[in-house]
């Protein structure tokens, strides 16, 4: 009698990180709050989101060292330890590893597994232990240091592997989605190029194309770490010409969303910059509109820049500038919700101002704006509606 084979049923399920995402920023302020728990915290998200940032500034606010572990290139000894032998025991003890070091002042540590679900199994092996129970072997980590793992989810283009169930169930699990409005606070404070955050404001979508990459599988999309790397590219290319420069971008970013992006730094490279605007202001006031940039694309890239490059000096001076957004008469501004930019503008500025501490309220320039701002506030049209609507036509242009 032949037996029938039973057939066997595999499935490439992949298990996901069923919990809510934040931004980078919320997660941070999130393991400030419960690092007295003496919990350990595991940070989800794709390449390029922001976590490893995360962790640089949580060490950073803490007043903590951070010791930095890329496990993808670390062995299991490299975490458990060397062997060695205790010749008056005749017993084989373990050498911890440096990273585990005390410090002789009592200072707390970020102890940071970066890249683990890209780390060889036997690697991530050896971690979980000191993630789970916050001790190697026979050292205890002090109360004080906040233990922090990253990686990537399998859903997110990096052939990543998820941490198992038991240790999933010992962590507090975060996973990391960039937020438009809140990546382009962090790229104002960090200056990046206004082309880029102009950009990003017109096409949201680009912010990070894990998605379209997934469909197209295309190697290279736009993410929040790339477009930072986009500025900086920018920055050493000033002076060269367009090609060079689509290139370079196109080998971040991919050439499609490259191509996009070149088509607004064309038309925003010859704006006058910030500076360049406060001179003609300071000399001739009544001719600022001549030089004022007449597309939502250049007037967004003013608006970040004039935030960017505000200091306490020009504060008030950078006001009066936006002020005058909705007092051109030229026909080129006709079609432009030039008040509604305008408040989008003067937001931008006044958070800058006021975490700076630097005082405006008391100048000419503050208390127009603010007539302004509340003059737009009760009109009949919504300034995000009008707003929207211009960045709808601009990209169908483009």
């Amino acid at each position: 009698m032949v037996k029938a084979k039973i057939p066997v049923f595999r499935t490439n399920l992949k298990i996901m990180i069923n919990t809510v995402s934040c931004a980078p920023e919320e997660a941070k302020e999130l393991v400030k709050k419960l690092r007295r728990l003496k919990i350990s915290f595991m940070l989800w998200g794709a390449t390029g989101v922001g976590k490893s940032e995360t962790v640089r500034q949580l060490a950073a606010e803490v007043n903590a060292e951070l010791r930095d572990i890329r496990l993808c290139q670390k062995q299991p000894t490299d975490i458990g330890g060397l062997p060695a032998l205790d010749h008056e025991t005749r017993q084989t003890v373990f050498y911890p590893p440096a990273f585990l070091a005390t410090r002789a002042d009592g200072k707390a540590v970020v102890l940071f597994f970066d890249e683990i679900s890209l780390a060889p199994d036997d690697t991530k092996g050896a971690v979980l232990g000191i993630l789970e129970e916050r001790r190697q072997g026979n050292v205890e980590i002090p109360d004080n240091w906040i233990i922090v793992a990253a990686g990537n989810r399998p859903e997110d283009l990096a052939n990543a592997r998820g941490l198992g169930a038991a240790a999933n169930r010992r962590l507090l699990h975060i996973v990391i989605e960039p937020q438009l409005e809140a990546t382009l606070e962090h790229f104002i404070k960090i200056k990046v190029a206004p082309e880029v955050l102009a950009f990003l404001k017109v096409f949201p979508q680009h912010l990070s194309g894990e998605e379209s990459a997934r469909t197209q599988k295309h190697e290279l999309y736009p993410r929040p770490a790339s477009w930072e790397k986009v500025s900086n590219v920018l920055g050493e290319l000033r002076g060269a010409d367009k090609r060079t420069k689509h290139t370079a971008v196109a080998g971040i970013i991919g050439d499609s969303v490259a191509a996009e992006f070149m088509l607004l730094a064309e038309e925003v490279k010859n704006m006058k910059s910030v500076d360049e605007l406060l001179e003609i202001q300071r000399g001739s006031p009544s001719k600022i509109g001549r030089f004022l940039p007449d597309t939502v694309n250049g007037l967004y890239a003013l608006s970040f820049a004039v935030a960017s490059r505000v200091s306490e000096e020009t504060a008030v001076e950078l006001l009066e500038l936006v002020n005058r957004f909705d007092e051109q008469r030229d026909e080129r501004f006709a079609a432009l919700p030039m008040r509604d930019l305008q408040t989008m503008a003067g937001s931008l500025l006044l958070e800058k101002i006021w975490k700076a501490g630097w005082k405006v309220e008391q100048s000419e320039a503050f208390w127009r704006y603010n007539e302004k701002r509340e003059a737009a506030a009760g009109g009949s049209q919504n300034t995000a509606e009008a707003v929207n609507a211009a960045t709808v036509a601009t990209a169908a242009a483009v």
